[in-house]
């Protein structure tokens, strides 16, 4: 019996009790209810307004439906509608995108380049990238032995550039369909091609290009990781499709992503022994059916009480970085963030700025309310601050009656418009039965070396002067001289 003849015999088994598998009942991980209460106030008008997205139709994928099938995959639940593009080559889905042919790229990897147009979510998958070439090339361990040698890959792959940039003498040409590459290899007029598993998976079993292997794989470092990309100027749905990402079942997309890249053999020749061997089989895949069937009921419980404790740890999760109190982020995730985007800022060049909220006169507020009504206060002034922020802003309970306004990407001007903003929504809120309340703000923006601890003394110096000149006021600390104002006060 020939090799490929047996591959297909255990294949059909292996298929078999798959689809008794995919007969089971399973609980979807994504939750609903998580993930609109997550939503602001200009999200949730975005939903409101229901509009048709249109997902930009990746052919890199091989498979005419996977660029919107893994994009409603991850946003099910959330109520958006989405239909495909027409069919596009990489590149011209991220001109598609720039263009706005259509409003979701999926299958993203975040560039530095690419940061100055588009949108980025958090990740959703990391994609192997694999080395294809003819049967008769030995395995491949070491890509970096290879680089006197012609290798092809689709344009714009992102993995080129990171390639080049370790090895600079490596040789490669670019297609703009995934198909050319198994034609190039074919036609020996490159090496070997270099592609996401994904999209190689499902163009293995679409053609069956038998010439051919997959003869290695790249080093994590090279991964594809991917995310769903937006215009910059579509902030907004940026944000939803990044918290329809936190709240996706991360099981079906891992699934969703694995059967593109499990190849499948059809031979065209099977001889009597093959079949006579395919018979003698028979028993073996009924025998392991019958004993799948016997381990159903036990595998559901499990899978169900798998998916409540996966459920349970993502409140957990969400619990340990949130204050009880304001529903704001607490202090261990906001000095995390702060981090973060400090790094962010050192590594792109991009501005950051920050801004310190203090309640006027809380302390009275409690001594003549009484503690009860001063958690009320504290509460709605939090609240009333995520409904005024701007959907990137990150705001973190600072300490007490203090709050830390994180603005990525925003000068000091922008920062201090915001926090005026602020100021006057505070001062013109019902905190009934307080009488009034107000706040004092001080806004700071970060400079190259400083650390977190520098731009905190800094916005604290301007919340300082705030307080002093009379409160309910915003004031700017612009230079390192402020800190040593700071310590002279």
């Amino acid at each position: 019996m020939s090799g490929k003849t047996l591959i297909k015999v255990i294949v059909i088994g292996l298929q078999l009790i798959a689809c008794t598998y995919a007969a089971e009942p399973r609980n979807e991980i994504f939750s609903s209810t998580r993930f609109f209460d997550a939503l602001s106030s200009e999200e949730r008008q975005y939903l409101g307004a229901n509009p048709l997205l249109k997902v930009c139709n990746v052919t890199q994928a091989s498979q005419s439906n996977a660029s919107l099938d893994i994009t409603a995959l991850i946003t099910q639940g959330t109520g958006l509608r989405l239909i495909a593009s027409k069919p596009y080559a990489w590149k011209q889905a991220l001109d598609g995108l720039q263009k706005g042919d259509c409003d979701i790229l999926p299958w993203a990897t975040e560039t530095e380049e690419r940061l100055l147009t588009m949108n980025f979510t958090q990740p959703f998958a990391e994609i192997i990238q694999v080395i294809i070439t003819r049967h008769e090339q030995p395995y491949i361990n070491d890509i970096g032995l290879y680089t006197d040698l012609v290798f092809i890959t689709e344009s714009d792959n992102a993995v080129i550039d990171q390639l080049q940039k370790k090895y600079p003498e490596f040789k490669n040409i670019r297609a703009e369909q995934t198909s050319q590459l198994f034609d190039f290899v074919i036609d020996k007029k490159a090496f070997g091609s270099i592609s996401a598993l994904y999209s190689v998976g499902n163009l293995f079993n679409k053609e069956t290009p038998f010439e051919l292997k997959i003869a290695g794989k790249l080093p994590r470092e090279f991964n594809d990781i991917v995310a769903l990309a937006t215009r910059k100027e579509d902030a907004i749905l940026n944000s939803i499709l990044n918290k329809a990402v936190s709240y996706s079942d991360k099981k079906a997309i891992e699934a969703f992503i694995s059967g593109g890249a499990v190849f499948e053999y059809d031979p065209n020749v099977i001889d009597s022994k093959s079949l006579w061997a395919a018979v003698l089989m028979i028993p073996l895949v009924i025998l392991l059916l019958w004993w799948n069937r016997h381990l159903r009921k036990l595998n559901h419980c499990l899978s169900k009480t798998h998916d409540e404790l996966q459920e349970k740890t993502s409140e957990l999760e969400i619990l340990s970085v949130t204050d009880p109190l304001t529903t704001a982020f607490n202090r261990l995730k906001i000095d995390s963030v702060f981090a973060d985007e400090i790094a962010r800022s050192e590594r792109y060049g991009q501005p950051l700025s920050i801004c310190m909220i203090d309640i006027d006169h809380y302390k009275s507020v409690n001594d003549k309310y009484g503690h009860l009504i001063g958690d009320i206060v504290l509460s709605k002034f939090a609240l009333i601050l995520k409904d005024n922020l701007r959907t990137h802003d990150v705001l973190g309970r600072w300490g007490g009656e203090e709050f830390l306004v994180i603005c990525p990407q925003t000068t000091i001007g922008e920062a201090q418009i915001t926090a005026e903003k602020l100021r006057r929504v505070i001062e013109n809120n019902d905190f009934s039965p307080v009488d009034n309340i107000t706040a004092s703000f001080g806004v700071t923006q970060w400079h190259p070396g400083e650390t977190q601890e520098m731009l905190i003394s800094k916005a604290d110096y301007a919340m300082y002067l705030s307080k002093h000149q009379g409160r309910n006021k915003v004031n700017v600390s612009s230079s390192q001289s402020d800190l040593q104002s700071l310590e002279k006060v």
